[in-house]
């Protein structure tokens, strides 16, 4: 005889059958919206690597002699990495993937590249020699190092402080690899003439043997420091909103002083979050 199964067993089974029909149409709603989710996805990550593409290419151009057109490609990065994380988080699909990745492209286009550019600018200066060991010929490598170190710090740290801790690395990177404008080519002064001729020319100053020891020092010690920097990312009325003001207001004149306004604006920078820090303290 065959088993017989009650009225009970028969509600079970068909409760099970319900179940099972519903999980069967479950993972393709799932599907979709993951396959929805990950091209979104691409989107910001096309555009981070569109920063890295950049940061390469001004590797190669920097080995071709070309110093000023690899800054260039460092502006042309900059581009792309404000906008990767601006998309992302406008789509909602912002990730771990894309924050590796960011860092990853941030390292070869505002570390590995100025830091290149720096060692190009020495060896250009005949401040690197190859008869002996010197700490000219090495100091490049404290940008990349800085860099790196600070951008894995960054991936690992998670903090709802509306500053940054220490200098971004796009920041440092463009400060620094803006001085390859000493070493700019006829082709770019034709392109750009008010570049090679500022209202305020401060180039003397670059003929100082320590100053370039000096900037890949602090600026590697500033990108790594826990000193806390202005950002726009602030609330509107907090005690710090009167010096991005500020900021931002002398980011226009600075370019009286060509392509060394940038770096002229990068001590800015340090000095107004310094002094902002100070009156936050003062303030409690």
């Amino acid at each position: 005889m065959g088993r017989q199964f009650s009225t009970g067993d028969n509600s079970k089974m068909k409760e099970s059958k319900d179940t099972e029909s519903t999980v069967k149409v479950k993972p393709k709603n799932t599907l979709i919206q993951t396959t929805n989710h990950v091209w979104l996805q691409g989107i910001p990550n096309l555009i981070t690597l569109a920063n890295l593409t950049s940061g390469l290419l001004g590797i190669g151009l920097l080995m071709g002699g070309d110093l000023f057109g690899g800054f260039l490609c460092m502006l042309l990065g900059s581009f792309f990495d404000f906008f990767d994380g601006m998309l992302a988080r406008k789509l909602g699909v912002e990730g771990n993937m894309g924050k590796q990745l960011d860092s990853l492209a941030d390292l070869v286009s505002f570390g590995v590249l100025p830091g290149l550019i720096w060692k190009s600018i020495m060896i250009e200066q005949g401040y690197c020699t190859s008869d002996s060991f010197s700490f000219s010929a090495y100091v490049w490598l404290l940008i990349p190092l800085g860099a790196a170190y600070r951008l894995a710090k960054f991936n690992v740290q998670e903090t709802d402080s509306s500053d940054f801790m220490g200098i971004p690395t796009p920041i440092t990177g463009m400060a620094l690899g803006s001085l390859s404008y000493i070493f700019m080519n006829a082709n770019y002064q034709d392109i750009l003439p008010f570049i090679d001729q500022p209202l305020l020319d401060i180039r003397f100053v670059f003929q100082n043997h320590l100053l370039w020891l000096f900037l890949p020092v602090v600026s590697s010690y500033m990108m790594i420091s826990e000193i806390p920097m202005l950002s726009m990312k602030g609330k509107v009325k907090d005690a710090k909103h009167l010096y991005r003001l500020l900021l931002l207001a002398l980011a226009l004149p600075c370019l009286v002083f060509g392509w060394a306004g940038v770096l002229v604006f990068y001590f800015l920078y340090i000095i107004l979050s310094l002094l902002s820090n100070f009156a936050v303290n003062k303030s409690r």
